[in-house]
């Protein structure tokens, strides 16, 4: 990591002294994320309150007074990113602490943003509120998931949310309603703005406890069965375009089990890549980019990334 100027150590300095944040520098972040792969972040933050969260992007919009603020990121799960090799500048906040309860009240549940979305479905489906039994494989927590509009076996999350708090830039806490997402296939207007969500409010209906937690079993036994399991992986790596499959695409092109290091796009699901020997960043992009080109030059389909690509990823996908 190269030394902090006296702006950048002055920031660290007074987000150190705030209550319910707990600071790393330097911090690898393979291991918070699903492909295992990634450098360090600058600084890499547990935050545990929403006051803490509310002061954080305070301090951050001072800093930045006049140049660049450093740029927050929320790691969740790490289950739908790839992280570059030389990590992440800026700051990288896990949720924690009251960013991770659950509360019931009626039809209604509230779940922080911190909680991972299979653990909220098995738990609503036990107290006998239905609904997001067709979201328990997919590996999210809420935040993340009411960002992408997460999506599973016909259900997605827009058709639950009733409304959801955010932190915006600057610290200000505000509630949007789903339709203020503006929430479509995998998107809502959240995706690529410095807006955090904190919490998620969902409805649900009286059902049969027994049934749902059995459909939970059976949905994620099909799961297991299509997904490659054993390596490293984030799950889709590709958006499904329109009336058709990535997985379907790719695979017509001959691609599946193509290598490149490391990486490998799975024998067993062509939308998957697998961390299957020390896969960089970079192993993974090249692999992305053969089946962006051979499917765009075989069937003119651009494939779109489900995977969010940080840092200098980003800008590598596009040049």
């Amino acid at each position: 990591m190269q030394t902090a100027t006296p702006s950048e150590a002055g920031l660290r300095a007074r987000l150190q002294s705030i209550e319910g944040l707990e600071l790393r520098v330097g911090e690898p972040l393979a291991g918070y994320n699903t492909f295992r792969i990634g450098g360090p972040a600058e600084m890499l933050g547990r935050v545990n309150t929403l006051d803490a969260l509310s002061r954080i992007l305070a301090e951050v919009a001072d800093a930045g007074e006049g140049a660049d603020p450093p740029r927050v990121q929320v790691l969740g799960l790490g289950s739908n990113v790839l992280i570059p090799d030389e990590g992440l500048g800026g700051l990288v906040l896990r949720l924690a602490g009251e960013f991770e309860r659950v509360e019931f009240d009626g039809d209604r549940v509230w779940a922080g943003a911190g909680v991972p979305l299979p653990q909220l479905a098995r738990r609503t489906a036990a107290q006998g509120r239905l609904g997001l039994e067709a979201l328990a494989g997919f590996p999210s927590t809420v935040g993340g998931a009411v960002v992408m509009n997460a999506g599973c076996y016909g259900t997605e999350i827009k058709d639950l949310l009733v409304c959801t708090t955010v932190v915006e830039p600057g610290g200000r806490v505000a509630e949007l309603t789903v339709d203020d997402l503006e929430p479509g296939y995998r998107s809502t207007v959240l995706q690529g703005r410095a807006t955090i969500v904190a919490d998620a409010t969902f409805r649900t209906e009286r059902g049969d406890a027994v049934a749902a937690l059995a459909r939970i079993r059976e949905l994620n036994r099909k799961r297991k069965q299509t997904l490659p399991w054993g390596f490293p992986n984030v799950g889709s790596i590709f958006k499904n375009p329109p009336g058709d499959y990535a997985g379907r695409l790719i695979d017509e092109c001959g691609l599946k089990g193509r290598e490149e290091g490391g990486a490998r796009i799975s024998r067993r699901h062509a939308n998957v890549i697998v961390n299957f020997d020390g896969a960089s960043a970079e192993d993974v992009l090249a692999l992305m980019r053969a089946a962006r080109d051979a499917v765009g030059e075989r069937f003119g389909v651009e494939l779109e990334p489900e995977v969010v690509l940080t840092g200098a990823l980003r800008a590598r996908w596009t040049a």
